[in-house]
């Protein structure tokens, strides 16, 4: 009798199968939504190709995503001038919204919240969005105010540990 070599086939015939969670990324700046993206977008890597930071990598399906762990977005808009689909707000709407719907945090890996001196994340911010008060200690720890925060992700990749994440926000249907 014949082994049978692919595991996973294994697991289908018994009924024992993992599903794959669906990763999240952030898109490029100013999309539209997830689903026009995902819908509308021909996988060309024009966007990638353009990017000056190289910010923007390929996810499993193709789609192009917002590294932040490998770089910063300067918003230089290159992206979209390449891009010849309709997947961008129009000019008005970015006014009173941010590139993208997301949140920006700072968890417990943070080395300042850990008592060991790090401000690499202020030294970055461009908008001053970082900053570090002598609330608990003798190191001071970092707040983050989101409305100066453009969410460009510099913070991201200077930091030293994995603390800073930015996620796009989840929108329950109403």
């Amino acid at each position: 009798m014949e082994q049978v070599e692919n595991v996973a086939r294994r697991r289908l015939l018994r009924g024992r199968f993992k599903s794959q969670p669906i990763e999240k990324h952030l898109r490029l700046p100013w999309v539209i939504s997830e689903e026009a993206f995902s819908q509308l977008c021909t996988r060309c890597d024009k966007c990638i190709d353009v990017c000056e930071t190289k910010v923007l990598k390929k996810d499993k399906q193709g789609l192009p995503f917002v590294d932040f762990n490998t770089a910063e977005c300067t918003f230089c808009s290159e992206c979209e001038k390449s891009c010849e689909q309709p997947l961008f707000i129009d000019n008005e709407q970015r006014k009173t919204r941010k590139a993208w719907q997301a949140s920006i945090t700072i968890n417990n890996k943070c080395l300042a919240k850990n008592h060991i001196y790090c401000q690499s994340c202020r030294d970055v911010c461009e908008p001053r969005a970082i900053s570090f008060s002598y609330s608990n200690g003798a190191i001071p720890t970092p707040e983050i105010n989101e409305s100066d925060c453009t969410l460009c992700g510099a913070c991201v990749s200077s930091c030293p540990q994995p603390a800073i994440k930015i996620e796009e926000l989840i929108h329950e249907p109403s």
